[in-house]
């Protein structure tokens, strides 16, 4: 089968569900991620509606997905969905089966998000689509050195210092703009680049302490800033949604 993903917002994966539900949907899925993950129980439980080649791939292109997967199959393809959060039930019905779908997509959880590069992060909890706390901020970083010897090695160590300093910083403001929240936040998810965000869990405890909570998927961001933030619900919500042509 040839498939194509692509980075659908909320209201285009329900206009999509309308889609599927008008074009004669004849069997759907919704597998959790603790389910996909063990590929056989994803197969059987995919398996009674598709070729055993089929489901396989399906599952495949899925892949670890910690948010699960929709899979819904119709004569002409079959769109599989990977939400934003996470899928936590597993069931399949004959003809269509979007309502948990639906309301996962219109549900408001209270997410916590970091965005960093070097240089700039933002900080911001959403509940839904609504941002309840936002805070910006930037901070120098020296640009690359060219020289060798010594030189080189005092521009390294000052780089260094500069990059402790930003995760530092970055670290203290999430506690403060997470912990009114921290009771209720049920996701984490991170945007920028992932070298910098992967030392910066490394060195803030507070990262570590919400791993459980954190979301693999990183959200796409150029500029981590206020105006980021106040986009961000759009980027947060998006799914990955995987279309299979059937021969």
């Amino acid at each position: 089968m040839n498939a194509v993903s692509k980075q659908i917002g909320k209201n285009g994966v329900l206009g999509l569900l309308d889609d599927l539900d008008a074009e004669g949907c004849i069997a759907s899925a919704l597998i959790s991620a603790g389910t996909l993950a063990e590929r056989e129980s994803a197969h059987r439980l995919l398996g009674q509606d598709l070729e055993s080649s089929m489901a396989m791939q399906v599952i495949e292109v899925a892949g670890n997905s910690d948010t699960g997967v929709a899979i819904f199959v119709s004569t002409e393809r079959i769109v599989a969905v990977q939400p934003p959060v996470p899928l936590t039930t597993d069931a399949r019905a004959s003809g269509m089966l979007s309502n948990p779908l639906r309301e996962l997509l219109e549900s408001s959880p209270v997410i916590g998000v970091v965005l960093l590069r070097l240089g700039r992060y933002a900080v911001g909890v959403l509940r839904g689509d609504k941002l309840l706390a936002t805070k910006t901020d930037s901070r120098y970083m020296k640009n690359r050195h060219r020289a060798g010897g010594q030189s080189q090695r005092r521009f390294a160590r000052s780089r260094e210092r500069l990059i402790r300093e930003l995760y530092d910083k970055t670290c203290e403001v999430t506690r403060a703009v997470f912990e009114p929240y921290l009771a209720e936040m049920e996701y984490v998810m991170f945007g920028g680049e992932r070298g910098t965000l992967d030392g910066f869990v490394k060195r803030c405890r507070l990262m570590r302490e919400l791993e459980s909570k954190t979301l693999s998927r990183q959200i796409s961001v150029h500029r981590p800033d206020q105006r980021a933030l106040e986009g961000i619900a759009y980027e947060v919500w998006k799914s990955r949604v995987t279309f299979f042509e059937r021969g």
